[in-house]
């Protein structure tokens, strides 16, 4: 079952323990933290804190998916890191998509013990058939629509997508939020050559939603001293839940339990 629940669930050490590590989840835009949920059970089991919540505008079923802003996103995160802060001296950021510059513009400021980032979006998968990029509509004809239909979620895994589509919150997608979604980016390119954490980036090279060629780029910019790209072959975009999952979570498990 996925669920679109906040979560805060405990791990072995907490307090002032030097060991205490919690860990943060930052779903994607239009969607929820169910698409972390299952990573969050893996984390939970080798010991770790695990934190998961929706952002503003995501955090009630509605039809259509309202207007937010990533400020308004950002303002949610960092409330919750700071929370997090007063009990854990080790706090490390999973982001999913849109997650991922959240977590990165959040790591510029303060700071974090180690990033995770799954299929990081900064910027929309193009295939030549479109003609403009992407973003172009977004920035001219997007201005007359307000949202789209969500027609399905991107997942290979049909029993994961029944799941997951069971769990989501909406049916539209607000562009308006896309858009604002892009004035993050925007701003956490100048960042990430200024980001030292040690940080694990995944992505899938049949992902039809980001570009995954970003993923590259991300990690040749990124100011870390440790940092490595793992591909997968097989996924779609959430690849938290789609079909090489057990291989994300080992992944991630082996590189967040390391001390």
């Amino acid at each position: 079952m996925l669920s679109n629940e906040p979560f805060l669930w405990r791990g072995a050490e907490v307090g002032i323990s030097p060991q205490a590590h919690a860990c943060l989840l930052l779903h994607g835009l239009g969607g929820g933290i169910y698409e972390l949920q299952w990573l969050a059970e893996r984390l939970l089991a080798l010991g770790l804190t695990v934190q998961g919540f929706n952002y503003p505008g995501h955090d009630h079923p509605s039809v259509r998916m309202p207007r937010s802003s990533w400020t308004e996103w950002y303002g949610r995160v960092l409330e919750h890191y700071l929370a997090l802060q007063q009990e854990y001296p080790r706090i490390s950021l999973v982001g999913f998509s849109t997650g991922c510059p959240l977590a990165l513009h959040l790591a510029f400021a303060h700071p974090v013990h180690k990033l995770v980032l799954l299929a990081p979006f900064f910027a929309i998968r193009h295939r030549w058939f479109y003609g403009l990029r992407p973003e172009q509509y977004l920035n001219s004809l997007g201005w007359l629509l307000e949202d789209v239909p969500h027609l399905r979620l991107p997942l290979r895994d049909e029993n994961a997508r029944a799941l997951a589509e069971k769990a989501a919150y909406f049916q539209s997608f607000n562009l308006p939020s896309v858009r604002s979604a892009l004035e993050l980016i925007e701003r956490v390119k100048g960042e990430v050559a200024h980001i030292p954490v040690p940080t694990l980036i995944l992505q899938s090279r049949q992902d039809t939603v980001v570009d995954p060629e970003q993923a590259e780029w991300l990690c040749r910019e990124l100011g870390s001293q440790q940092k490595s790209l793992h591909w997968l072959e097989h996924s779609d975009h959430i690849i938290s839940l789609d079909v090489e999952r057990e291989e994300v979570f080992a992944q991630v498990c082996r590189f967040l339990g390391d001390p």
